[in-house]
C-alpha cells in the first residue's frame, strides 16, 4: 500500500488500475543514491583519515629505509654494485678520502748518547758523545800529525793534563781533517792575575801589538780565551785556550784541530774537500758547555794524637 500512496492513487474499485490518472500527477520519489547518509558520511571520513595515516606512515618509513640504505651503502662499499641507483651518492662520499694525502708520522729527534767524565780530586766534570775517545793521565798528552805535542798555554811551569777526548775520524772521512781534541790541564802554582795570561801566541812588540785576550764562558764560569795557530809545510793548526781560575788553581781548557795542507796532497790519493771547521768547533764548544767546577776540600792531614791514658815507656835509673 505503501507503493500506492506513494503514486498517488487510491484504492477505488470503479477505476482500473491501467486507466491515465486525471490531472496532475505528483513525481516519483526515488532515494538519491547520489547523496550519502549519515553513517555513510562517518565512514568516509574514518576511512580516509585511516588512508591519510597509513600513507604518512608509509611515507615516512620510505625515507628512513632510503636514509639508512644510504648510510649502508657508504659503509659498505660491496653493496654498490646490487644498488646502481645509489653509485653516483657513494662514489661522492668516497672520493675525498682517495685524493687526501697520507698523513706523516711524526719524526723523532734522536737524543745524542753521552758519557760523564768526573775528576774528584781537581772538582772538574763534563759530559762528552760516547762515541769520542777519551784518555786520562799520560795517554792525554795528546800530539799531533807534524806539529808535535799538544803544548799548554800557562804563563809559568807546573801545568799537568788530566783528560783529552778526540773526536773520531769517521766522522769527517773525505776531509781533510787530521785531528780535533779537547783537552783540561790544571796549574796549582799560578795566581789569579797569571791565571789571566798566555804564553802564547808571542808578538814582536807586545806593547804595540799585544795579544788578544777576550772574556768567554767555560760553563756557569767566567773565563779568559785567547786563539793560537800553527803550520809547517804539510800542516796547519788552530787551538783556542780558556782559563778559569778557582779552587786556588788555574785551569784551562784547549779546542783545537790539525787540518792537512792540500798543496802538499798526495796526487796518488783520491781528492778530498776542505773540512767545515766551525761544524767541528761547534761540536767541541758543546762539550765546554757541560763543564762543571766543583769546590775541592782540601784534607790536611795531622800527627795521630797519643792517647792520655797510655803508660808511658819505663825509664832506667842508675844504680
Amino acid at each position: 500500500m505503501t507503493f500506492f500512496t506513494q503514486l498517488g492513487l487510491s484504492g477505488s474499485p470503479d477505476k482500473s488500475p491501467d486507466s491515465k490518472p486525471q490531472g496532475k500527477i505528483a513525481p516519483k520519489e526515488f532515494p538519491n543514491p547520489k547523496v550519502p547518509n549519515a553513517n555513510q558520511r562517518t565512514a568516509v571520513l574514518v576511512g580516509s583519515a585511516i588512508a591519510t595515516l597509513l600513507f604518512a606512515v608509509f611515507f615516512l618509513e620510505s625515507g628512513c629505509s632510503k636514509e639508512s640504505g644510504k648510510t649502508t651503502t657508504t659503509a659498505i662499499p660491496d653493496q654498490v654494485v646490487s644498488q646502481p641507483s645509489r653509485v653516483a651518492s657513494v662514489s661522492t662520499a668516497i672520493a675525498p678520502l682517495a685524493t687526501q694525502p697520507p698523513t706523516k708520522a711524526k719524526s723523532r729527534q734522536r737524543k745524542l748518547s753521552t758519557s760523564t767524565y768526573t775528576n774528584a780530586i781537581y772538582g772538574v766534570s763534563f759530559r762528552y758523545p760516547k762515541y769520542d775517545n777519551l784518555q786520562e793521565g799520560d795517554k792525554a798528552n795528546l800530539e799531533l800529525g807534524g806539529l808535535g805535542p799538544v803544548e799548554m798555554n800557562f804563563v809559568q811551569p807546573g801545568g799537568i793534563t788530566i783528560s783529552a777526548v778526540e773526536l773520531p775520524h769517521k766522522l769527517y772521512t773525505g776531509t781533510n781533517l787530521d785531528a780535533a781534541f779537547f783537552n783540561v790541564s790544571v796549574n796549582p802554582k799560578l795566581t789569579s792575575e797569571e791565571c789571566q795570561q798566555f804564553a802564547f801566541p808571542q808578538t814582536d812588540n807586545p806593547e804595540t801589538d799585544p795579544v788578544t785576550v777576550s772574556k768567554s764562558k767555560v760553563g756557569a764560569t767566567e773565563a779568559r780565551a785567547v786563539e793560537g795557530f800553527a803550520d809547517d809545510d804539510s800542516n796547519q793548526a788552530d787551538v783556542k785556550y780558556y782559563h778559569v781560575f778557582q779552587n786556588g788553581s788555574c785551569y784551562e781548557f784547549a779546542l783545537g784541530l790539525e787540518i792537512a795542507d792540500e798543496s802538499n796532497a798526495d796526487q796518488t790519493k783520491p781528492a778530498v774537500k776542505p773540512v767545515n771547521s766551525n761544524e767541528v768547533f761547534r761540536q767541541l764548544d758543546w762539550i765546554l758547555s757541560t763543564v762543571k767546577l766543583q769546590p775541592v776540600v782540601t784534607q790536611e792531614k795531622t800527627a795521630p794524637e797519643v792517647a792520655s791514658d797510655t803508660p808511658a815507656a819505663p825509664t832506667s835509673t842508675a844504680h
